[in-house]
């Protein structure tokens, strides 16, 4: 049985191929970093095209997801890993997303690359095709930012259609410098959206 909850990525991720993807793996991924999602021993298999802004591995293409080098209706499933935290600058980045990532001081930011991301999957996926989104939402400067729900609308205005979530629950999570003075919620998920890209208009009741 399948379910939304799960303590392990490679769970989901396997899972989402098996029900949504026929052809047994991700077509692209376009955040592909070191290629953790399909690491040996997992039982999932490496996308066949690989891009990343910051390429770490000799066969990954450098280009930013936002702007892809590739025709119209390119790929019939895409996974976009996109970075979740903001507050350092170009010149000065910290920690594993600042120094992969080399910007996104706000989170104002890091939505408007979502945006523009989304805008060129709708490019490059065929009608049909399944978009994959890592994401999790945060807190910055003190505001609630619902990343998850920033993106399905996103999604939903450039053609897709949410098809399924899941859960990725955190065992454990560092705890921050101000948690004495909380005022949120400490958050121990992630999510997994899948969007399948509209063949036409009344697509969403077809896929109930």
């Amino acid at each position: 049985m399948i379910t939304t909850l799960n303590f392990d990525q490679h769970s989901i991720i396997r899972d989402i191929i098996k029900l949504y993807i026929p052809a047994g793996a991700i077509e692209c991924d376009v955040t592909y970093s070191k290629g953790n999602f399909y690491k040996e021993g997992t039982g999932i298999k490496e996308p066949r095209y690989k891009f990343d802004l910051f390429p770490q591995t000799p066969d990954t293409v450098k280009a930013s997801a936002d702007a892809l080098p590739v025709p119209d209706n390119s790929f019939s499933s895409l996974m976009f890993d996109p970075p979740f935290v903001a507050g350092h600058t170009k010149t000065n980045p910290t920690g594993i997303i600042g120094t992969r990532f080399h910007g996104f001081p706000y989170m104002t930011d890091v939505w408007k690359f979502y945006s523009d991301s989304i805008k060129e999957f709708a490019r490059v996926i065929k009608k049909g095709g399944v978009l994959v989104v890592k994401c999790q939402d945060t807190v910055s400067s003190g505001k609630q930012y619902m990343s998850h729900v920033h993106i399905i609308n996103e999604c939903e205005a450039n053609g897709f259609y949410c098809k399924d979530l899941f859960i990725l629950q955190a065992k454990s999570r560092l705890i921050g410098h101000n948690h004495a003075t909380q005022k949120h919620a400490r958050k121990f998920h992630s999510y997994f959206l899948v969007f399948i890209k509209k063949v036409n208009h009344t697509q969403e009741s077809n896929h109930d």
